[in-house]
């Protein structure tokens, strides 16, 4: 397909050739109606000269009588060598008394009667003035008298031909112009979209690095430009995600795996005892609930950083989920010889919209690790409060917690310090809490 017809056939292009057509029409009447105007104002200043012309040849024949008004005719006529004016007085008998008329034109019989005729109508004249009009004013006068007084519109028809000569090129050269930015505009829509095809063209051939170009312009197409980048961006994330989870499945998982498998391989070498394999069930068993923690804490990871579905999100009370957490980890604290403490004051502002369920987790998450890590005799502050139009939630112990310089690495997947080794665990806790604070647009 070549570059004209894909041009044609963009959205962009018909958009602006309709907006251009429009215009064009929209134009087209306005200046029709401007053409029409001034042609109605011309003949207006015609008929209002012959009005005057016919109230002065009236007065001199009301006065004088008809031969001053049949002298005042001849006078007029032998001045007037350009013929502009044309005068002409028809007695009762239906015969020519004065004037340059050869005969009487067709269809002027009323009283103050106005119209337009051809110059060939109102006199004899060379074949190049036929097309000339005349404007007329005929009047009845007394005794069965008709005077009749026109002018000639050459000039008019001159100045009227040359307006809409030049209208019908102002409507020409709007409808060349408005073409011509139809074609721009086409073609600079068309470029940003081949632009945008190319880098997904990239990004289907596997270089998830690409990124739509912007122009700087801050315009729709930047706008646009932007949220798909985003969205990339998004992708890109979720993908890399994707892989060092697939790699750190198959890494943590292989060990747990192969324990167990090997475990079972070496109970069935020879025959044992009832409660030799019931020892070796309970430990698989356990094994087993380890590895479905494992892929639960992961799939929990994976929802709350893919966004999840929000029809269960709703109003979540922070405070009763603190009282039940309270309760539940308060409990296994104690049993530790731990000091547990919690506070959260009947507020309504400790009330938010979110996944309550996955609050739970990573806020459940906080207090398995301060209890998992502080030694015996220690003690636990778990609190909730609201501070200018912010809820904040505290977990504080007195355990050996996490130097600085690894604050960043333990949120990610599988990542387990050596101090933690010694208690049980997967390394999900802590990226479970993280991507939940994200997801709810928290701070951690």
């Amino acid at each position: 397909m070549s570059q004209l017809q894909r041009l044609l056939r963009t959205t962009a292009f018909r958009a602006a050739l309709l907006y251009a057509c429009v215009f064009s029409l929209l134009s087209a009447l306005g200046l029709g109606f401007i053409y029409w105007s001034t042609a109605s104002y011309v003949e207006g200043q015609v008929d209002a000269r012959l009005r005057l012309e016919t109230e002065v040849l009236l007065n001199l024949y009301q006065r004088q009588s008809l031969p001053a008004l049949l002298e005042s005719i001849h006078r007029r006529t032998q001045e007037d060598q350009q013929r502009i004016y044309f005068y002409a007085l028809w007695g009762p008998d239906s015969r020519a008394l004065a004037g340059q008329l050869s005969a009487w034109p067709s269809g002027l019989d009323a009283q103050r009667t106005y119209a337009t005729l051809h110059l060939s109508d109102v006199i004899k004249v060379r074949d190049s003035h036929k097309d000339d009009l005349v404007r007329v004013l005929v009047t009845d006068l007394p005794e069965g008298y008709r005077l009749l007084v026109g002018r000639d519109l050459h000039e008019e028809q001159a100045m009227l031909a040359h307006t809409f000569s030049i209208t019908l090129s102002v409507v020409g050269v709007i409808f060349l112009l408005a073409m011509g930015g139809s074609m721009l505009f086409g073609q600079a829509s068309l470029r940003r979209i081949d632009t945008v095809n190319r880098t997904a063209g990239d990004i289907i051939a596997g270089d998830l690095s690409q990124r739509i170009p912007l122009s700087g312009r801050d315009n729709e197409f930047d706008e646009l430009g932007r949220k798909l980048n985003e969205m990339l961006n998004r992708i890109e994330q979720l993908m890399a995600g994707m892989r060092q989870v697939t790699d750190n499945v198959a890494h943590d998982l292989r060990k747990p795996l192969n324990r167990l498998r090997n475990r079972l391989e070496v109970t069935l070498l020879e025959a044992r005892h009832e409660d030799e394999y019931r020892g070796v069930l309970e430990q698989s068993i356990q094994d087993a609930d380890e590895l479905l923690k494992t892929f639960n804490a992961l799939l929990s990871i994976a929802q709350a950083e893919a966004g999840m579905k929000r029809n269960d999100w709703g109003k979540v009370d922070l405070r009763e989920l603190v009282e039940d957490l309270a309760d539940l980890y308060g409990a296994v604290a104690e049993d530790k010889g731990i000091q547990f403490e919690w506070h959260a004051p009947e507020d309504t502002a400790l009330r938010l919209y979110g996944n309550r369920h996955l609050l739970a987790q990573a806020i459940g998450n906080l207090l398995d690790n301060a209890v998992k890590y502080t030694p015996d005799g220690g003690h636990i502050e778990f609190s909730a409060q609201a501070e200018h139009n912010i809820i904040r939630v505290e977990v504080a112990d007195s355990g050996p917690g996490i130097p600085a310089t690894d604050r960043n690495r333990v949120l990610q997947r599988f990542v387990r310090l050596d101090s933690a080794r010694s208690q049980p665990g997967n390394g999900l806790g802590l990226s479970l809490v993280s991507a939940v604070a994200k997801l709810h647009k928290a701070r951690l």
